[in-house]
């Protein structure tokens, strides 16, 4: 079957694009279509079709250039890994980062909506979700693609390492099969979901080995006494740094008032003077949970490994966690919950 050409915009003549390409594959169900745009958020540098807006054009620059191209064409109906790959071989087109199909198993699985998903540059194809998807897409900038496809190839892989047997079903082969990565995320309540802010916000350049935004303005005193647990946690914690302020960029501005998670996550950069400097790999946020609860636990809100999995952690726990994710001594599920670890070994 002849295909048309994908509608993808020429290379990036001087800084690169970082993007992927969503592609509807399977038209026999709108509403499973519609689910997955949904899940996936209005995320920014949005190009094509969006369900009940028409199509969109081309967005304006965004602060952190980004794209997302959206294709909903019968002509690609049952398109596989292998047809999409050789059509973005073409010579002088973008090649996004991460491709995502719309399969009949995504329309067929109501719960997680898996997409079937592979590097632009080719490797393996893996199962994702929706909001793992649009998640990544969010810290795609942050230079850390290939990691993030080798992890879900060997986390989610689409093809079953054995050989099915004979009078095995498709559905009895993938009931075989690890959950899509990020299936743990349609457990959260509310689970992560991308909306832009009410106005644009200002880049959050991380300079330094932890970042720390605050977005509850409602209380000076517990925001007073959280700087101070976390810059000086005291004794007890087996560590000889007396302050851990020097490790740590504080963002104290109103106009960060009620940002989101995913919000912060698609403006947070590394230093552009300075992108080898070790930092760690999450975003930390002081919210209103942060300030209401008398614990003041801090939101976590990782960048770069298990993105999007944001879960809570002691104020004076996160100069020695900011410290030792920077230089890479400790993994971020040293500090996860048990029950997050049990998702993130599949073991839930």
């Amino acid at each position: 079957m002849r295909r048309p050409t994908l509608p993808l915009p020429p290379v990036d003549d001087a800084v690169r694009v970082h993007g992927m390409l969503l592609i509807r594959t399977d038209h026999g169900d709108d509403v499973a279509w519609d689910d997955v745009l949904s899940r996936m958020g209005d995320l920014p540098g949005l190009v094509g079709p969006r369900s009940g807006h028409g199509t969109r054009a081309a967005p304006e620059q965004e602060p952190i250039p980004r794209r997302l191209v959206v294709v909903d064409d019968p002509a690609w109906r049952g398109a596989g890994p292998e047809e999409v790959g050789e059509a973005l071989e073409r010579d002088g087109n973008w090649v996004p980062d991460m491709v995502l199909l719309a399969t009949d198993r995504t329309a067929a699985d109501a719960r997680l909506r898996p997409l079937l998903a592979f590097r632009g540059s080719g490797g393996d194809a893996f199962r994702i979700t929706p909001r793992q998807a649009a998640l990544t897409y969010l810290v795609l900038h942050r230079q850390y693609t290939d990691d993030f496809a080798e992890y879900y190839e060997e986390w989610a892989p689409a093809e079953p390492g054995w050989e099915p047997d004979e009078d095995e079903t498709v559905e009895e082969r993938e009931a075989g099969l690890p959950e899509p990565a990020g299936a743990h995320l349609e457990t959260l309540n509310p689970p992560p979901r991308y909306e832009p802010p009410a106005a644009a916000l200002p880049l959050l350049t991380q300079e330094n080995g932890g970042l720390l935004v605050r977005t509850d303005f409602t209380d000076e005193a517990a925001w007073a006494a959280l700087m101070e647990t976390v810059r000086r946690p005291g004794p007890g914690h087996g560590d000889s740094i007396d302050d851990f302020g020097d490790h740590i960029d504080v963002v104290d501005d109103p106009v960060f008032e009620g940002a989101t998670p995913e919000q912060l996550m698609a403006l947070v950069r590394k230093d552009p003077e300075d992108p080898e400097e070790m930092t760690a790999e999450v975003v930390l946020v002081a919210d209103g949970e942060t300030m209401r609860d008398p614990g003041r636990p801090v939101l976590v809100v990782p960048v770069e490994d298990r993105v999007g999995w944001a879960f809570r952690i002691d104020p004076d726990l996160v100069g020695i966690m900011v410290v030792n994710l920077a230089i890479g001594n400790q993994d971020i599920e040293d500090y996860m919950g048990p029950d997050m670890r049990a998702h993130f070994h599949g073991t839930a």
